[in-house]
């Protein structure tokens, strides 16, 4: 076994992790229409469903949907919760990267000369290379960067 006491984690996982620091700003915004849409449901109760508008026919089939609401609800807060705590903990060096690689920046400004390097560029058209040179920083130390900061997420939930 290569490494005693270093487990690696799965390639699945880390680009699960990658996909959801990817889609958090997405993810927030769906956050705030599902809240809206369990605040409305939960006036249907006592209104009574509309059968064929979305709504559930039955009283049990709406407690259901809002049940399943009410747990996405949670998962995606208990997701976007994680990012942002390891974001805030991380080094400016680091938001660097993270924002090149991933667009995101939680109460942070990018500086502008590096927004002025990233403007008209497509970070998924971008090699590690280009990303790092942005920076500028070692493709190593971008990629210490990244990984660092995937694995923080990933420990965070529980998934690493």
């Amino acid at each position: 076994m290569k490494g005693v006491g270093v487990l690696k984690m799965k390639r699945a996982t880390y680009r699960h992790v990658e996909a959801e620091i990817y889609a958090y700003y997405d993810t927030l915004k769906a956050i705030e229409e599902l809240r809206k849409d369990i605040i409305l449901a939960g006036g249907q109760d006592e209104l009574g469903a509309v059968v064929g508008g979305g709504y559930a026919s039955s009283k049990v089939e709406r407690r259901a949907t809002k049940l399943a609401d009410s747990i996405l609800l949670r998962e995606m807060e208990r997701i976007t919760r994680a990012i942002a705590d390891v974001y805030t903990k991380t080094k400016e060096e680091v938001r660097h990267a993270i924002w090149v690689k991933y667009g995101l920046a939680i109460d942070w400004q990018p500086p502008e000369e590096l927004v002025a390097k990233m403007k008209g560029r497509n970070r998924f058209d971008m090699s590690v290379r280009e990303m790092a040179d942005m920076i500028p920083v070692a493709e190593s130390t971008f990629y210490a960067y990244r990984t660092g900061f995937v694995y923080g997420v990933a420990e965070r939930l529980g998934w690493y």
